[in-house]
């Protein structure tokens, strides 16, 4: 079964604001073995509305439509919905005793106009709204269903968590068996990538697709339609032959982040890092730190983005740095030793380079960096050159900082 997504409001398209809700959609649908085809953005225009609602209807079995169901003029999303159905408005006494009860319940006087939430086109059902005031409500008819939710991304997720997940359960009763997984993977190229599993681009079952993201090259396996237990089978056989091509560039799963895998084998290891970060400004031990039970790990971090800083901090002799820069292998190998000394930690991790627009230089450009990271057995420096904006290269700095944590625990 194959779904489209409708997302409305003028908003969306206006700049400012970021369509979130289709993203959550698309993978509870996922999870329940139903197959996003196609997004749409509309604005708050009757006639884009409807022709939208009518394209999706034609091409989807499922229709889910987000905002457009609040008490100002310029929620219409009701109105297109019935002209759509070719039903006619109607005021329902339950959904307005919903929308009564949680004014009551807020003890806020109830103001009138909010009875146009209570139309909802004839022959629909409602949707209760767990968190908020706007009822949604659903319709199958002609073997397509449709239902329409709020735009409100914490009421729309609570509505399609409690009211609609079991009716598209019910719905697909067993009759799709779409599964997915996403390998997550650093340091490769997404040519190195695509060279590696070429072979799984090019075949149906199961499929796979490539994602690039500020993290690395994401892989999608997806296989549908052979069963709910063949294709996890499929999925796992295709993950195991992948991993055993790229190897330890394979770090985690789904939506897993570097940072919980590198937490998770440092507290399996009974291990402690602390960090010195110039050019990241401390933007790697704040990725390391959002994960709960990182204190268990995580010692310190000292962001020495000066060279005085770095010789008072870390304790880096300044004829060092007068001789090789701060932006070099060396001073990056002399970071982390420094680190891991002071904080009396197993690990000590640093960063140093130039993450522009300026500061570059013919034999030092910018994107250059140094990530070095200090153990018992010594300091293991690697140098990279990144291309992209500032923020680019901390982003990938941090990530590739963290990278190496990962595969010198797993070494």
């Amino acid at each position: 079964m194959r779904a489209e997504i409708i997302a409305t409001g003028s908003e969306l398209l206006s700049g400012g604001v970021v369509e979130t809700n289709s993203v959550f959609l698309t993978e509870e649908l996922l999870n329940i073995g139903i197959e996003t085809a196609f997004k749409t953005i509309v604005a708050d225009n009757e006639k884009d509305m409807e022709e939208v609602t009518l394209r999706a209807r034609e091409r989807a079995d499922i229709v889910l439509i987000t905002g457009g169901i609040g008490p100002t003029d310029d929620d219409i999303t009701r109105k297109v919905i019935a002209k759509v159905l070719k039903k006619r408005l109607v005021l329902s006494e339950e959904a307005l005793t919903m929308i009564k009860a949680v004014f009551g319940r807020r003890g806020r006087d109830y103001p009138g106009a909010n009875d146009r939430q209570a139309l909802i086109p004839g022959g629909t059902r409602l949707l209760r709204n767990p968190v908020g005031i706007a009822p949604g409500f659903y319709i199958t008819e002609e073997n397509r269903f449709l239902a329409v939710l709020p735009g409100v991304p914490v009421e729309m997720r609570a509505m399609f968590l409690e009211e609609v997940r079991p009716l598209l359960v019910e719905l697909v009763g067993g009759r799709s068996f779409l599964r997915r997984k996403v390998l997550r993977t650093c340091g490769l190229s997404e040519p190195n990538v695509n060279d590696a599993i070429q072979d799984f681009m090019k075949q149906d079952e199961p499929h796979a697709g490539l994602t690039v993201t500020e993290s690395g090259v994401d892989i999608r396996l997806v296989a549908r339609g052979m069963g709910s237990e063949r294709s996890q089978a499929t999925i796992e056989r295709a993950e195991v032959e992948i991993r055993k091509r790229l190897g330890d560039a394979v770090y985690g799963i789904d939506n897993q982040e570097i940072e919980e895998i590198v937490g998770a084998l440092l507290a399996q290891r009974r291990l402690r890092i602390a960090i010195a970060e110039s050019c990241t400004g401390g933007f790697i031990s704040t990725r390391i730190t959002n994960i709960a039970g990182s204190s268990g790990y995580f010692d310190s971090c000292v962001v020495a983005y000066s060279n005085n800083a770095k010789t008072e901090l870390l304790g880096i002799p300044a004829d060092l740095i007068e001789k090789h820069g701060a932006v070099s292998r060396e001073v990056a190998a002399a970071m982390a030793q420094g680190i891991r000394n002071k904080a009396k930690t197993d690990l000590g991790l640093a960063v140093t380079g130039i993450a522009g627009p300026d500061g570059g230089s013919a034999e030092k450009p910018v994107g250059l960096v140094y990530i070095a990271l200090a153990a018992a057995a010594g300091v293991k420096v690697d140098e990279y050159r990144f291309l992209g904006t500032r923020d680019q290269v901390r982003r990938r700095t941090a990530q590739l900082a963290l990278d190496k944590v990962r595969k010198h625990l797993i070494a």
